[in-house]
C-alpha cells in the first residue's frame, strides 16, 4: 500500500513539474519553414543570442526585438537547410575556432573561459555560438564554390590605384559600420531613408542595423571593422569625406542595394607598400564584395522557393 501511495505521489509531482515548466516557457509554434517547426523557445533563444552580440538591443521594445529574432531565425534555418543538401554539420571545421577568437576580441573579452561566463547570462553555451558560426562559414564556402568563377576583377584598375597610393606617406583607414537595405514596393527611397534616419537618432546606429539591415553584419550591429580608404569605391569615399567620427552618411546605391555607413574611428597608418601583397589584399576585398552580392541573390531565391507559414 505504501509503495502504491509513493508511486502516486511521484507521478503527481512529475506531471506537476512538467506543467510548471510548460507554463513557464509557454511553448508555442511560431512558424513552419517547409517541414521545420520554429517555436517560441527558438525565438527566445535567438533574442538572447542577438542581445549577447549587441547588448544595446535591450533598449529596443519587445515586439521589434522579436521581429528581428524571427527574421534572423528564418535566415539561419534556410541557409542551414541548403547547406545540409551538400554537407553534414558536425562542428569539425577548424575555421570555427578562428571566428570564435575574433568574436571574443569584438566583445572585448579575455579568452574562451570569460566568454563562457558572459554568455551564461544569456542562457547560451559556447557550442550554441559554434553552431551558428559553422552555418555562416559553410554558407560562405557554398557561395564561394558556386560563384567564384563568376567574379570579375579589374586588376589593371587596382594596380593603378596602388601606384597612385604608393606616392603617399600613409594610408587612411576607417573603422565602419553599415546598414544595408533595399527599396520596398509602395515606399519611396526618401521615405525609407527618413525612417531609418529617425530610428538611428532614437535607437542608435547598431540597433537600427539589427532592425533594418539585410546584411549578415546586422547581427553584430552592422560592424564591418577597419577598411582602408583606397579599398572603398569613389562613391563611398565621396559620402564619407566630410564626416566626423560618430557621424553617419546619407544612403548610397551599390548594385541593387542602398548603404548607410557610420564612421566609428579614423586612423593613419605609415605606408610600407609591398605592391604584390597590396594587390592580393585588394583582390580579396573586391572578391568578397562580389560574393556577398551573389549571396544575397542566392538566399532570396531559396527563400522565395521555401514554404513559410506563420501561426
Amino acid at each position: 500500500m505504501i509503495v502504491v501511495r509513493n508511486s502516486i505521489i511521484f507521478i503527481y509531482i512529475f506531471f506537476s513539474l512538467i506543467n510548471f515548466c510548460y507554463s513557464k516557457i509557454q511553448l508555442k509554434i511560431i512558424m513552419k519553414i517547409d517541414n521545420e517547426i520554429i517555436t517560441s523557445y527558438d525565438i527566445e533563444k535567438e533574442v538572447n543570442y542577438l542581445k549577447a552580440l549587441n547588448p544595446g538591443l535591450s533598449q529596443i521594445n519587445k515586439d521589434e526585438l522579436l521581429l528581428i529574432a524571427k527574421r534572423s531565425t528564418i535566415k539561419e534555418l534556410i541557409k542551414k537547410k541548403e547547406i545540409q543538401k551538400y554537407k553534414k554539420l558536425n562542428l569539425q571545421n577548424p575555421q570555427i575556432d578562428d571566428v570564435l577568437k575574433n568574436l571574443i576580441q569584438n566583445l572585448k573579452l579575455r579568452d574562451e573561459d570569460q566568454l563562457k561566463d558572459y554568455i551564461k547570462n544569456f542562457d547560451l553555451t559556447v557550442n550554441d555560438l559554434k553552431r551558428k558560426i559553422e552555418i555562416e562559414n559553410e554558407w560562405k564556402n557554398l557561395i564561394y564554390s558556386r560563384y567564384i568563377k563568376t567574379v570579375k576583377i579589374d586588376k589593371k584598375k587596382l594596380i593603378e590605384k596602388i601606384e597612385k597610393n604608393s606616392k603617399e606617406n600613409f594610408f587612411e583607414e576607417y573603422n565602419l559600420s553599415e546598414i544595408v537595405f533595399t527599396k520596398k514596393d509602395g515606399t519611396s527611397l526618401d521615405e525609407l531613408s527618413e525612417k531609418i534616419k529617425k530610428s538611428i537618432e532614437i535607437n542608435g546606429f547598431e540597433n537600427t542595423a539589427n532592425l533594418y539591415s539585410i546584411s549578415d553584419s546586422s547581427n553584430i550591429g552592422g560592424k564591418i571593422g577597419w577598411v582602408r580608404k583606397n579599398a572603398l569605391s569613389d562613391k563611398i569615399i565621396e559620402k564619407l569625406k566630410d564626416l566626423e567620427i560618430g557621424d553617419f552618411s546619407s544612403s548610397v546605391k551599390i548594385n541593387n542595394n542602398f548603404f548607410i555607413f557610420k564612421i566609428n574611428e579614423i586612423r593613419k597608418v605609415q605606408i610600407e607598400i609591398d605592391k604584390k601583397k597590396e594587390l592580393d589584399k585588394m583582390i580579396l576585398i573586391e572578391t568578397s564584395k562580389q560574393l556577398e552580392k551573389f549571396s544575397d541573390i542566392f538566399y532570396n531565391k531559396i527563400k522565395l522557393n521555401s514554404k513559410i507559414n506563420e501561426f
